[in-house]
């Protein structure tokens, strides 16, 4: 990975800030194109469905699940081939040029994997290793830079191009502190379409007993 400027660093830093607020309306206004079925399908791979007496629903035991469930419904959701961010861009609801449209753009290219922090920049950005590609990645994020020292922390979340490096989707799964990455050996290749699914789910089933561990 090419090292960035500093100033440069900043630039899109700010741009990011400017631009992070409509990323929770868009993925809101995307969940409203998710029928019951779509809602339900999820629920019961996520290990997330539950059925008491008549009533069906998801069943979250603890609130940071929902974030995780709704980020996997956004993106991982694709009866047809499209996932839910692809078909709102698809439908050219906002202009060309707009800024929503341009985050769209990159929406509907993310994709989910494992990284390790190796650095954080105060602007508002990390350098990730991905541990399944092998490549370090700029992401802008505001969250996790702002958090007690979070270099190191073996993560999962889901990225999308933007302006040259990487902007983070909003979901994230922590699995704390790792001192060396030289025992991760990524395996060099980016995952298909289902193994990118199952290594999501697989991620989710971790994390969620993890947060019963630790409740």
């Amino acid at each position: 990975m090419q090292r960035l400027p500093d100033e440069e660093i900043e630039a899109l830093a700010a741009e990011h800030r400017r631009l992070w607020p409509l990323m929770p309306i868009l993925h809101a206004r995307i969940a409203k194109l998710a029928g019951k079925e779509a809602v339900r399908a999820c629920a019961k791979r996520l290990h997330m469905f539950s059925k008491q007496g008549n009533k069906l629903g998801i069943h979250f035991e603890h609130e940071l699940e929902m974030d995780v469930f709704q980020d996997y419904l956004l993106y991982m959701y694709r009866p047809r081939g499209f996932s839910l961010v692809r078909q709102m861009f698809n439908r050219n609801r906002y202009p060309q040029g707009s800024d929503e449209q341009m985050l769209l753009a990159g929406m509907a290219q993310a994709r989910f994997s494992v990284f390790w922090i190796r650095e954080t920049h105060p602007a508002g950005g990390l350098v990730a290793l991905d541990v399944i590609t092998g490549e370090d990645f700029f992401i802008l994020n505001q969250l996790l830079p702002q958090q007690q020292d979070v270099t190191g922390v073996l993560t999962t979340f889901r990225i999308f191009p933007f302006r040259g490096v990487w902007m983070h989707t909003g979901a994230n799964m922590a699995f704390g502190q790792i001192e060396d990455a030289g025992d991760l050996r990524p395996m060099g290749r980016r995952l298909n379409e289902k193994e990118e699914r199952d290594l999501n789910e697989s991620n989710i089933r971790r994390w969620r007993a993890l947060l019963k561990e630790t409740a």
